[in-house]
């Protein structure tokens, strides 16, 4: 059976990352992706998506978008190939980065590089034909803005997910009991508070991985009590150990220096 191969493509100029899962099994438990916008499209094979309270199984060709903070799990019907590109909102919100030059930048990476030996060039215009029909104000309107006290503690975790910050401190927080704390942040976020905190812990770990020398310093920086708990909730969220996923991220740059791809690698959150 052909290796599972997941590689990372992350771009500075636009902040957007492509990922390509290529002949995977990996199924994702449920998720979600704090200020990204997703669009996905499975390359071959099929697999069951399921997006807040909807499901449905995808197949070759087929396009799915995630908006900001919605859940959302992934299991695989049979092995597939996945193409999917993360964008944050903080990029497209700044100034000198317009929807229409992200979406330009994007076009660079898919086809001047990486590759491309599983994807087709029918599957590459089709992914960005649907990229170029989705408009700014649909790119963000499932993102949460209540302003409720579930919502700051929310945004405190996402900030600070490495803190020791127990569920019982979060209800007090929230003057409430902690069981109605854990039923209500469920509902608004679609996890328990502690789903959500590791969820961001993982991604802290993501960014925080290629910028320091041990795989140790990023356990500690990022919360966790040891090593090996960190590296199985990382294998669990990621589908790769973290020695792996370092392995197999990049920076496309192709207009710094005339240099293509360099190390180190991020992602996004």
């Amino acid at each position: 059976m052909a290796e599972t191969k997941i590689h990372y493509m992350h771009d500075i100029h636009s902040g957007a990352e492509l990922i390509f899962c290529d002949n995977s099994a990996i199924s994702y438990l449920l998720h979600n992706h704090v200020s990204v916008f997703t669009v996905g499209m499975v390359l071959e094979g099929s697999v069951l998506l399921r997006i807040g309270q909807s499901s449905k199984i995808y197949g070759k060709d087929q396009i799915f978008a995630i908006l900001p903070y919605v859940p959302h799990s992934i299991t695989a019907k049979e092995n597939y190939s996945l193409l999917s590109l993360c964008i944050r909102k903080d990029i497209v919100s700044r100034d000198d980065c317009s929807w229409e030059k992200i979406k330009s930048e994007i076009v660079k990476i898919l086809t001047e590089a990486g590759d491309f030996r599983k994807i087709s060039r029918s599957q590459v215009i089709h992914f960005l034909s649907y990229l170029y029909s989705v408009n700014e104000s649909d790119f963000w309107g499932g993102e949460n803005t209540d302003t409720s006290l579930v919502s700051g503690l929310k945004q405190r975790i996402e900030r600070y997910p490495e803190s020791k910050f127990s569920v019982e401190e979060m209800a007090r927080a929230a003057f409430t009991s902690k069981y109605h704390f854990i039923r209500s942040f469920k509902k608004e976020v679609g996890l328990t508070p502690h789903q959500f905190q590791i969820q961001n812990r993982i991604r802290k770990a993501q960014r925080l991985i290629n910028r320091t020398e041990t795989i140790t310093e990023v356990a500690l920086n990022t919360g966790f009590c040891d090593q090996s708990h960190f590296i199985k909730q990382f294998e669990k969220m990621v589908g790769l150990t973290p020695t792996a996923y370092k392995m197999s991220c990049d920076v496309f740059a192709p207009d710094f220096e005339g240099q293509g791809f360099t190390r180190p690698g991020g992602t996004l959150v």
